[in-house]
C-alpha cells in the first residue's frame, strides 16, 4: 500500500515542543517512523512512502526557518514544502468590560501584533484531494489538529479511504473523530528525539 504524509508545520513543530522537553525532532525520520505506527495499525507488512508534504506558514525575517526549509528540507527526497507568507499586523487589544483599547504591552512596551497566513489549508485540502483523485496514494496520514481539515476527511472516508490522522492526545479531537483510525504522535516522541 502507498501512504503520503501531510503536516501542518506549525500544529506539529508547536506541540512537539511543548511535548519533548527541549528535544530536537528529528525531521528526515518522521515519516519513517509515522508509518511504522500506520502499518502497525493496519496491521500490514509496511507501506510505501510515496511523499511527504509539509505546509508552513514562514515570517520572511526568520531567514534561518525559511533557508532550512528551501534549501534542506525541500531537496530531501520525497519531501515537498508549501510555505505562504506570515503577515504581522499591529492590532490594539479591547477590554471586553469597559471597551478601553491598548495597543502595546504595559510590561515592555512593544505594540500588540496579530499574525495571519491564508491559503496553507487550502493547499493542503486541496494536496489531500487532488493527490487521491490521481490515484497517487492508498493511505492519507494527517499530522494537524486544524478542525478546516474535517470536511475533506470526512469525503475521503465516505469514499472509502482509510485516513489516519496522526495528533497530539490534548488537540484535533474534532479531526481525529472524522479519520479512520488515530496514531498518538506522543507515543513516537522517543524515535523521533535527532541525536
Amino acid at each position: 500500500m502507498r501512504a503520503r504524509v501531510f503536516i501542518d508545520y506549525w500544529n506539529f513543530q508547536l506541540n512537539w515542543n511543548e511535548h519533548a522537553d527541549d528535544a530536537r525532532c528529528d525531521w528526515l525520520a518522521l515519516p519513517g517512523v509515522l508509518l511504522e505506527a500506520v502499518s502497525r495499525l493496519l496491521r500490514c507488512d509496511g507501506l510505501d512512502c510515496c511523499g511527504t508534504h509539509i505546509y508552513a506558514s514562514v515570517d520572511p525575517g526568520n531567514e534561518n526557518l525559511l533557508s532550512w526549509l528551501e534549501t534542506f528540507l525541500n531537496r530531501q527526497a520525497g519531501f515537498h514544502v508549501a510555505m505562504a507568507r506570515l503577515i504581522r499586523r499591529h492590532r490594539g487589544l479591547h477590554c471586553a468590560s469597559c471597551g478601553t483599547e491598548v495597543d502595546q504591552c504595559p510590561e515592555c512596551g512593544e505594540p500588540f501584533t496579530m499574525s495571519s497566513c491564508k491559503g496553507l489549508t487550502t493547499t493542503m485540502v486541496c494536496d489531500l484531494l487532488s493527490l487521491r483523485n490521481e490515484d497517487a496514494y492508498d493511505v492519507p496520514v494527517i499530522v494537524s489538529s486544524d478542525s478546516e481539515l474535517q470536511p475533506a476527511v470526512r469525503h475521503l472516508v465516505s469514499r472509502g479511504v482509510r485516513v489516519i490522522h496522526a495528533g497530539w492526545r490534548d488537540s484535533g479531537g474534532d479531526l481525529a473523530r472524522e479519520a479512520w483510525a488515530c496514531v498518538d504522535l506522543e507515543q513516537l516522541i522517543p524515535d523521533l528525539i535527532r541525536a
